[in-house]
């Protein structure tokens, strides 16, 4: 078996692959299929973090577990800037007060 990336519904995998194509048989390496679909998210929205999930290389607990990869790609998938919202915040603050 070949490890490849394969695509399944739009979301990205990597995977070992049966060089027999008739058979079209593979084991998922990672990201956990359905993993995303376990936190109720929207869709497109659970799609887009699958795959940032994917591009990142995050398939296991000790790759999320690693400091700040979870939110950096929670931020990406938001397209959020987080020094950005605090900026926001004290501007928002300095009117307010």
């Amino acid at each position: 078996m070949d490890l490849q990336e394969i695509e399944q519904f739009g979301r990205k995998y990597k995977a070992y692959v049966s060089p027999d194509e008739q058979t079209g048989a593979f084991v998922i390496v990672g990201p956990p299929e359905g993993l995303v679909d376990t936190l109720s998210l929207p869709e497109p929205f659970a799609t887009t973090l699958h795959n940032i999930l994917y591009e990142r290389g995050i398939f296991t607990y000790a790759d999320a577990a690693k400091k700040n990869v979870i939110l950096g790609a929670l931020q990406e998938a938001l397209k959020i800037d987080a020094q950005k919202l605090a900026e926001e915040f004290l501007k928002y603050e300095k009117v307010t007060t």
